[in-house]
This record gives C-alpha cells, sequence and structure tokens, in this order.
C-alpha cells in the first residue's frame, strides 16, 4: 500500500515539480546517483561519456517533469537506459543533480579550453576528417556517434576522445572485422542475427555477410577512429575541443 501511494505521488507530483528535495532526499539521491549514474556522468557529473551535468542545459527538457522522466524512461537511440527503479529513488537523483547544476560555475563551462571554436570548425571539417565518420548538424557521416550535441559533454572527455578514442568506447560504436569471400572489412555492426552480419564501413557503405561465408566475425573492443595525438599539434587539439564545445547548446 505505502509503495502504491508513493508511486501514485510520484506521477501525480510530475508536473508540480519535485516532491523530495530535503536534505535527507538529497544525500540519499547522491547515494542512488553513485550506483546509478556514475559511470557515464563521472563522480561530480563533469566527465564521462554521458551528458555534463554541471550545466543547465539539457537535451530533452530541465522542468521536474522533463528531467524525471528522462531518468525513468531513458532516450530511445542513445547510450542513456531507463532507470526502472521506484519513483521515489528517480526524483531523488534528481535532487540530487539540481545542487551539481546550483554548484557548476564557469569554470565547468565547455567553453573553458583556450582553443578557438572557428579554427577548430576548420581543422574538424578539413585536417581532422571528422565529418566522414560523425554528424555535425545536417551534415556528415554516421559511422560514430553524432557530435550535434556535443557541446554537453564535458571539455576533457572530448579531448581524451580525440587522444585516446579506445578509452570509452559505445558498444554500438565499437569496431567489428569480418573476413569472408577473400575479403576483409572493417566497421561498426548495424544488425546482426544468427544468418546474416550486417557493417557500415567508414566510407557509409554498407556490407552484409551470410554467417554461413564469413569465416571470421570479430569483435574488436575498441574504436576504428583513429588518436589524433599525431597528426593534430597541442593548439589544433584544442580549437577542436573548443569548436565541439560549441556545438548544441554548450555555451
Amino acid at each position: 500500500m505505502t509503495r502504491l501511494l508513493l508511486l501514485a505521488a510520484g506521477l501525480s507530483a510530475q508536473d508540480a515539480g519535485n516532491p523530495f528535495t530535503g536534505a535527507r532526499d538529497i544525500e540519499q539521491g547522491k547515494r542512488h546517483y553513485r550506483f546509478y549514474c556514475v559511470n557515464c556522468h563521472g563522480m561530480n557529473g563533469d566527465t564521462g561519456r554521458g551528458a555534463r551535468l554541471t550545466s543547465k542545459i539539457r537535451r530533452h527538457g530541465t522542468t521536474d517533469a522533463e528531467m524525471f522522466r528522462t531518468i525513468l524512461n531513458g532516450v530511445p537511440g542513445t547510450e542513456m537506459p531507463a532507470l526502472r527503479r521506484e519513483e521515489e529513488v528517480v526524483w531523488k537523483i534528481l535532487a540530487y543533480v539540481r545542487t551539481i547544476e546550483a554548484s557548476a560555475g564557469a569554470a565547468d563551462s565547455c567553453e573553458a579550453t583556450g582553443g578557438d571554436p572557428q579554427r577548430g570548425r576548420v581543422v574538424f571539417e578539413g585536417k581532422g576528417g571528422c565529418l566522414a565518420c560523425h554528424t555535425a548538424g545536417a551534415r556528415g557521416g554516421q559511422m560514430g556517434p553524432d557530435l550535434s550535441y556535443a557541446g554537453t559533454r564535458s571539455p576533457a572527455f572530448l579531448r581524451e576522445s580525440l587522444l585516446d578514442p579506445s578509452k570509452e568506447v559505445a558498444p554500438a560504436f565499437a569496431g567489428v572485422r569480418v573476413v569472408a569471400n577473400g575479403r576483409t572489412v572493417e566497421g561498426v555492426r548495424l544488425n546482426e542475427d544468427e544468418y546474416t552480419v550486417h557493417l557500415l564501413d567508414a566510407g557509409g557503405r554498407i556490407h552484409s555477410f551470410r554467417r554461413a561465408e564469413a569465416s571470421k566475425v570479430e569483435r574488436l573492443g575498441k574504436s576504428l577512429m583513429q588518436a589524433y595525438d599525431k597528426t593534430l599539434a597541442a593548439a589544433e587539439i584544442a580549437d577542436v575541443v573548443a569548436y565541439l564545445c560549441s556545438l548544441g547548446g554548450g555555451k
């Protein structure tokens, strides 16, 4: 009965605001956050492959109701999973996230990189060749993550992604190698079942293989993206990070 009452209270309160905002709620929310959220968002909400929480910018809404639903239901088509827990747990996590937002300062801005976004865009689109695999706005490839909202990530994570792209690889973008009929193809997996494997390569081409004809289907466990520490100067890396920070409301 108590859980049913909490469920009803949580659902009816979604549009009125968070009903769990006391000091004890926030402390409990912090513990839940560190259990469920820290791997993607970082201990303090400013690192990791998840959205940067030391900011009030949210792609999927900023109200208590919108953020409650984002945490509870996840974001389809992204790495953000649904948190299948009691509504009270979700509300308390949100209460703690609000304290992270409130403590954020200028140093937490994705803009604080020391680079120049205009120069970074030139490198991103030119020398870096990033649009071959990544989408930014309406342009680019699909082999890598969509960077249209890269500004919601931390600058430290963006820099690390350029220098060591295999350190944090989303499962959907881990490399796969297929050897079949005397040829070898590397790409990211689009679909796979017991009969076929479909890959997308760096040129945007789709390859379909029957498992019966494939002598090897190898999951590489790493990104197919090159590390830019040898091909871009330190200043160019800083410029690209500054450009990425400017995307998707990163200011």
